[in-house]
């Protein structure tokens, strides 16, 4: 499979974790609710909400997606030489790749805390060793430490979109 193939594939793969959360992080919350009654974080989750920002992440890595092979292909029509090899750019999505590889082990590491298993582990473990061993080393050391800024983008992206989610539904 060439790199190109498994950008194509990887929202996919994405969306397989996410149904996992999708159907089972309703029952998850409602067990966990009664273990950490006054933990606030847990009261802004809806189902609703969650389904809401699934699909704002899908689109935003399609997005990603989508403007890495026009930048590649634009590139490519322009500098047909060595210069457009060098030029032919998916680090970012890359980056946000490798930041869901990152936030698997946020999965385990909850997993590990609570000692229950948290939905999208399972899905999450499989598709990010798929990821792995997609990847081929063909991105410098540094793009792994940046994907880590990737990530607190992501999560930042995730406290603002719930918070947000979480007033507009308290309006009504």
């Amino acid at each position: 499979m060439t790199s190109v193939q498994f950008y194509f594939l990887f929202p996919s793969l994405f969306m397989l974790h996410e149904l996992e959360e999708i159907v089972w992080t309703p029952s998850f919350i409602k067990k966990i609710s009664i273990q950490y009654p006054n933990n606030r974080i847990l009261s802004y989750y809806t189902p609703f909400a969650f389904n809401a920002i699934v699909l704002e992440q899908f689109l935003i890595l399609l997005l990603s997606l989508f403007l890495s092979y026009h930048y590649s292909f634009f590139v490519n029509c322009l500098f047909p030489c060595y210069l457009s090899y060098q030029f032919n750019n998916y680090s970012i999505y890359a980056s946000i790749i490798i930041a869901y590889i990152y936030h698997v082990l946020g999965h385990l590491i909850q997993t590990v805390v609570i000692r229950k298993y948290v939905p999208g582990l399972l899905t999450g473990i499989l598709t990010s060793l798929f990821a792995l061993c997609n990847l081929k080393n063909e991105f410098p050391m540094k793009l792994y430490s940046y994907s880590l800024f990737t990530l607190l983008v992501i999560i930042l992206n995730l406290v603002v979109s719930f918070m947000i989610l979480h007033k507009i539904s308290h309006k009504k």
